[in-house]
Order: structure tokens, then C-alpha cells, then sequence
């Protein structure tokens, strides 16, 4: 069976209010909060069609979709669990997970995808899973995971710097991928690990000059034997 998630990057590009302070390490830039949430999703949904799950993008462009709009797009297409990517805000630090009180199966993925957020490798204070009364929980009628993976305004802004480095993106969503593959009893598929760049030796007038996986290199080097008239140039692939 083919597990249907919704997909929930929280807010829109343009919601007012939704940003970090000034960061001085980002040369006093101020990051939008969907920046992050954007960007997790678009990651967690590779990670889970890798999986064989199905994926809904509730909220696929940079509008601010309505939060009605978005639980009703993933009741009437029957998703079997919903989740909605955040970042905090009010001066605190660490990673919380919210379901809905009354939904045994929404705690129980809350659980499983908050412990995978915690081995992450990205530090965070763990600040528990929680209910709330929030509309994406309350709305859905399946089971709902709401989390917040650190705070836009944390002492130092060491959280809210990380909002935009691609590899924390990508932990966080391969966390939650985790999360929601025990939650579903499926496997977790690995991203296949990158082929070696081939190499290749020069060799000019049969002196070996070098070994290199990188085609920029070997055309300087060809382009300097033209130029200079020096000889016989061979490249071989090792």
C-alpha cells in the first residue's frame, strides 16, 4: 500500500511578522521563517517518494494559502497524515512536536518523528511533545504533526542562522522522513551515495604530468599545449 503525506511548509513567503531579527552573521539579513520551511519540504518530499510514499504539497508556491485551504485539500484527497513544518518564535531554543489531544495515532507519530529530530545531528534542546488547539491538528481528519525545529529568535541567533544552511534542511528532513517511516512500519530507503568522479591521467610527449577527475584541468592543460606548440598530448581514463 502507498501511504499518502501531506506536505505543510508553514506560512508564505510574504506573511507579515513570520521573520528572524537582523543576523549579524548573515551581514545583518533578516530570514524569513518559510525560507526554512520551504526548503524542508521540498527535501522530506524527495525522501519520502524515495520511500515509495505519496506526497500532497498543501501549499506548493510562495502564497500564503489559507490554513482552511490547506487542511481541505488533504481531507478530500484522503491523506493518511499530515505535516506542517515550522520554526519558533519568543526567545527560547530547542525543537518541540505538536498533536492534536484527542488523536492517539497523531501522538504516536509526534513521538516518532520528534525522537528522529532530536539524533538529527543537528543539536537541540529537547522542549517535548505538546497538544495544542492549533488549526492544522484540530481540522484534518487524519492524524497531524506539527513541529517547530528551533527558534527564529534564540539567544545568539545560532538557531536562526541555521535556518538557511542547506545540509541542517536537509538532516531535518531526512529526520522526519525516519520519523514517518516507523510511524507506517515502512522501510527507510537511503539516498544512493554519490559515484566517484571518474579519472583521467594526462601524459605530454610521454612525461606523465598528472592524474585529475576534473575536465576544467585538462582543458587548461590542452589548451597551454596548443598554445605553446609543446607535443603529443594523451588522455587516459583510469
Amino acid at each position: 500500500m502507498s501511504y499518502l503525506v501531506a506536505l505543510d511548509d508553514g506560512h508564505g513567503a510574504r506573511t507579515p511578522g513570520k521573520r528572524t531579527p537582523a543576523i549579524p552573521k548573515l551581514g545583518g539579513r533578516s530570514v524569513r521563517e518559510n525560507e526554512f520551511n520551504h526548503e524542508v519540504v521540498k527535501y522530506m518530499d524527495i525522501e519520502l517518494r524515495r520511500c515509495g510514499f505519496r506526497t500532497l504539497l498543501v501549499a506548493p508556491d510562495d502564497e500564503d494559502i489559507p490554513l482552511s485551504a490547506r487542511t481541505s485539500l488533504a481531507n478530500a484527497k484522503g491523506a493518511d497524515l499530515y505535516i506542517s513544518v515550522h520554526y519558533n518564535a519568543g526567545g527560547g531554543e530547542g525543537a518541540e512536536t505538536y498533536h492534536w489531544a484527542g488523536s492517539r495515532r497523531g501522538k504516536r507519530a509526534a513521538e516518532l518523528i520528534h525522537n528522529q529530530v532530536l539524533r538529527s545531528g543537528v543539536y537541540r534542546k529537547n522542549r517535548g511533545i505538546k497538544t495544542a488547539n492549533f488549526h492544522v491538528l484540530r481540522e484534518t481528519n487524519m492524524p497531524a504533526v506539527l513541529v517547530e525545529y528551533g527558534f527564529m529568535d534564540d539567544p545568539g541567533l545560532e538557531e536562526a542562522v541555521q535556518m538557511v544552511d542547506p545540509e541542517v534542511q536537509k538532516a531535518f528532513a531526512v529526520a522526519t522522513a525516519k520519523g514517518i517511516c516507523e510511524y507506517f512500519g515502512v522501510k527507510y530507503v537511503p539516498e544512493a551515495p554519490a559515484k566517484p568522479k571518474p579519472m583521467y591521467r594526462v601524459t605530454v610527449d610521454g612525461k606523465e604530468i598528472f592524474d585529475t577527475a576534473y575536465v576544467e584541468k585538462i582543458l587548461g592543460v590542452v589548451k597551454q599545449v596548443i598554445q605553446e606548440k609543446q607535443g603529443e598530448i594523451v588522455i587516459k581514463k583510469l
